[in-house]
């Protein structure tokens, strides 16, 4: 049996039931919020269904709609999906989220990929160019709690992403990506391996522009 808590997954289930039994699902996830450019290390419950992209730090969308910083270009939820998760938040202060989720590998069951699907959404200026400080967003993975991959890593002005650009004003060009499909490999891992899967979004380090996500795992 292939043991799973995820809070896509769990997510992914939520989209396809009423949402007054959202609880049943939400109660499993593992969410951390913090402050500063290090890492979310804040234990939290706190969500939001259908939150608007300046309010809750982790919301889960079910309705089908446009992000507004995008100028309604960028789809909240990815064609043939049912529900996404945002991670982050249009506020700034050098917020920081994280998503959590932890499995066993067995060997009555053990699929070979994890897939996802992420778009991210940062804000910069024409001035703000510092790699080290931009907003950011990681994914992680670790094996018996110690980190082995890191499979995705950006910034707004990382290129190996293709970015899309809102130039808002001088001030406020939104760099956005279309959604994206990826997987992360663990048929490398072994059985009984406890295996974490991290997804962590970042305001820049001088607390003046944000960075936030959404998420599906199938």
């Amino acid at each position: 049996m292939f043991i799973l808590i995820s809070l896509i997954v769990g997510m992914t289930l939520f989209g396809q039931e009423t949402v007054k039994d959202e609880r049943v699902y939400l109660s499993k996830y593992e969410l951390s919020i913090g402050y500063g450019y290090n890492t979310p290390n804040i234990a939290t419950t706190e969500y939001q269904i259908n939150s608007p992209t300046h309010d809750a730090r982790h919301s889960v969308h079910t309705e089908q709609g446009f992000d507004k910083n995008t100028s309604s270009k960028l789809a909240i939820i990815p064609e043939g999906e049912v529900s996404s998760i945002r991670l982050g938040n249009s506020n700034n202060g050098s917020q920081s989220e994280k998503i959590t989720y932890t499995f066993h590998l067995n060997s009555d069951y053990k699929p070979h990929t994890i897939n996802y699907k992420y778009a991210l959404v940062f804000h910069t200026t024409d001035s703000n160019t510092e790699e080290r400080i931009q907003p950011k967003f990681k994914v992680k993975v670790y094996q018996n709690d110690l980190l082995v991959e890191i499979p995705l890593e950006a910034n707004p002005y990382s290129k190996h992403i293709n970015f899309n650009i809102e130039n808002q004003s001088k001030d406020r060009i939104i760099k956005w990506t279309d959604w994206t499909s990826d997987n992360i490999d663990i048929s490398q891992f072994k059985e009984n391996d406890k295996i974490t899967i991290e997804f962590e979004s970042y305001d820049c380090a001088r607390g003046r522009y944000f960075g936030y996500g959404y998420l599906v795992i199938n």
